[in-house]
């Protein structure tokens, strides 16, 4: 979790002193602001909204405690570390009204101030709440850093590409469109978190209407169990890993339930065996292997089934038959 710091003095030693010697990186902070005055003070507050404010109580235009009274109305979990050389009671005593984090005498005790800092800060990380869209796009509340303002638009020709990889139960096009996808969400911070959402729902749904209509009702149950995590997942990774399980569990099943290239190969012929003008290359296609794979793999089976062609078309081509079932030859 990063801080920023305003550091608020009309003298400008200890201004520096503060600036320049305290080591603001073991504490988080990532950002020190300066200002000699409490009205400029008070200006740059509501510019910067930072964490801490040490702040000189006595000051010319604005005093620390007018100060705090007023960014208190508008950052009330800033925490403020009052400097004061003077041993004045009111002053102690509207620091504690306050709820000053500290109230550290002049000359300025570099040790003391960093044992102060170093309460405060554990203070903070324990009482503040990471931004939602912080949280979501970026996974934790330690980049404080603006979000971008891209906003996602949704490619109608992808959504298209991707149902069909996932109905014809291409593995490696699924996943090569899914990466890409998720890699440009992280880039569009701009996005709201619903939509993305939403988005991550309609993928899941292509999962799960491609395993009812294969009858895979494990993966269909456990796309509807994905839809309701979806829902009340707070990160972009955890969507995407959500739904990269499912992907998983969809082609694992397929793979699981896939007839070898003799059988396939074989429920092919004998569902079209007996149309005159089918080709090894026609088979090859609707099988979704190459001429040269199908041919290769299914001799390789043969050969260690140590059987014939459970066809006689396939037969007759893995013996260089050419006719009116099989041309040319496997």
């Amino acid at each position: 979790m990063c801080f920023s710091v305003l550091i608020v003095d009309d003298e400008k030693m200890p201004r520096e002193i503060l600036h320049h010697y305290i080591p603001w990186e073991e504490y988080g902070v990532r950002s020190v602001y300066e200002a000699q005055d409490g009205e400029s003070a008070l200006e740059l507050a509501s510019e910067k909204k930072p964490d801490i404010i040490i702040s000189d109580i006595k000051m010319p235009r604005r005093n620390g405690l007018s100060l705090a009274e007023e960014v208190r109305r508008i950052l009330p979990d800033c925490q403020f570390i009052f400097l004061s050389g003077y041993s004045d009671k009111e002053y102690l005593k509207g620091a504690i009204r306050l709820k000053a984090a500290s109230y550290v005498e002049k000359p300025i005790d570099l040790d003391e101030i960093r044992g102060v800092l170093t309460e405060v800060c554990e203070q903070l990380r324990s009482t503040r709440r990471p931004d939602p869209e912080i949280l979501f796009f970026r996974g934790g509340p330690d980049n404080t850093e603006p979000l971008n303002d891209r906003i996602y638009t949704p490619d109608d020709v992808l959504f298209t590409r991707l149902g069909e990889a996932v109905r014809h139960k291409n593995r490696h096009e699924t996943e090569h469109l899914l990466e890409p996808l998720y890699r440009e969400l992280l880039r569009c911070e701009g996005t709201p978190p619903d939509t993305i959402r939403s988005l991550y729902c309609r993928i899941v749904f292509l999962f799960i209407n491609a395993a009812e209509s294969r009858n895979l009702a494990p993966v269909a149950a456990a796309g509807n169990d994905s839809l309701l995590k979806i829902g009340g997942e707070e990160t972009l990774s955890g969507l995407h890993a959500i739904l990269k399980s499912l992907c998983v569990m969809y082609f694992n099943a397929l793979e699981s339930e896939e007839p070898d290239p003799l059988t396939r190969v074989n429920q092919y012929l004998e569902a079209h065996w007996s149309e005159p003008e089918l080709t090894v290359l026609d088979m090859a296609q609707a099988l979704g292997f190459t001429n040269t794979y199908l041919c290769a793999a299914y001799k390789k089976k043969l050969r260690q089934d140590h059987k014939p062609a459970d066809h006689p078309a396939a037969a007759g081509a893995c013996k260089g038959f050419t006719g009116p079932f099989l041309s040319p030859a496997l």
